[in-house]
């Protein structure tokens, strides 16, 4: 509505300053993305398709879409929920590349955010093909990348990142195909060479990506066999981890082991040693979360569990602020996580 104001106001008055620009328009396609509302996608890619129009007829550079234009309205796809939403998000990125490709929208080329934000599309979609597409994604990203300016052809520096690699094992976490763990654990090995090999920074196998890689063990599906290798890639994931100089084992990392141990192994006495075992370490390194907490309350047989390991009833209401502090003063949340997380890549 506000565009269509600023529109008829510039037609009325002359004052071709009021007209909506680039940056008006995204203002309202990022609003849209960031609605959360039914067709909110929808919604916004209509509004880029008035921007291609516009620029197609007048060649006015004021009203050019540009990388971040179509970089929101893939992020929009991602969080629409809707059925299509990953094969919409693939087709505008396709778009992108075209229009790169061909000269006709150079401010359009596709980036590693355009191409992340299709692999967190695919990994929230639910679709059975999600962790397949995925890996060709990622496949597609290092082959762009490799071929970039090759035989005079435009190139796109649009090599996978750590967070390319967590996206697509989490691809793999939310779906239903068998052996998850273990081909999410060679996307993550697969990871780790380019990174010997290449050095880049934005390579270093993280916190995410480990704890990705632990949510596919958590949610790995089938016999003895398969549950026995999810507990091994967990078991040496959380040892890793615990050796990298890129990270160490944080509230999410401990809380989805447990999630591991709780869907992996039967209920024994030698489960809840291990389950001991892991809060006491959990608890020397600081990082005792409300993940940990509600994990190890899940899974306690009894209560007795949860009591040898906390000292209160598993039915007693208990915030973190009651805990010894030194088992939570390195717990860090929310923003402060991330950008600190940000900052090691």
């Amino acid at each position: 509505a506000c565009l269509k104001v600023m529109e008829n106001l510039a037609n009325t008055t002359g004052n071709e300053e009021v007209r909506p620009n680039f940056y008006n328009y995204n203002s309202v396609i990022s609003a849209w993305a960031h609605s959360g509302e039914i067709g909110a996608a929808s919604r916004a890619e209509k509004i880029l398709e008035k921007m291609e129009s516009l620029y197609r007829s007048s060649g006015d550079e004021n009203v050019k879409p540009r990388t971040a234009t179509y970089n929101a309205i893939i992020d929009a796809w991602a969080k629409s929920g809707e059925v299509d939403m990953a094969k919409r998000a693939e087709l505008l990125l396709g778009h992108m590349m075209e229009l790169y490709e061909t000269g006709h929208n150079l401010d359009a080329k596709p980036n590693v955010r355009s191409f992340n934000s299709v692999l967190n599309a695919w990994a929230k979609s639910g679709d059975m093909m999600a962790p397949d597409r995925a890996r060709e994604l990622l496949a597609k990203m290092e082959d762009l990348a490799l071929s970039e300016g090759e035989n005079g052809v435009r190139g796109l520096d649009v090599a996978p990142d750590a967070t390319s690699f967590a996206t697509a094992i989490n691809a793999y976490a939310r779906s239903y195909m068998a052996g998850k763990a273990e081909s999410a654990y060679k996307l993550f090995q697969h990871m780790k060479e380019l990174y010997d090999a290449t050095g880049k920074e934005s390579l270093q196998p993280n916190n995410v990506v480990f704890n990705s890689v632990l949510n596919a063990c958590a949610f790995s599906m089938g016999d003895l066999e398969e549950q026995s290798k999810a507990m091994e890639i967990a078991s040496s994931m959380l040892v890793e981890l615990g050796e990298s100089p890129h990270g160490s084992p944080d509230q999410v990392t401990y809380g989805t082991y447990l999630k591991v141990i709780a869907n992996q192994m039967p209920a024994s006495n030698a489960r809840s040693q291990i389950v001991q075992a892991v809060f006491k370490k959990c608890a020397r390194s600081g990082v005792v979360g409300e993940m940990v907490l509600r994990q190890l309350r899940d899974m306690s047989i009894k209560g007795e569990t949860y009591k040898k390991c906390v000292g209160k009833s598993v039915h007693d209401e208990i915030s973190l602020h009651e805990l010894p502090s030194s088992w939570t003063c390195n717990i860090v949340e929310g923003k402060r996580k991330r950008r600190r997380q940000f900052r090691r890549q």
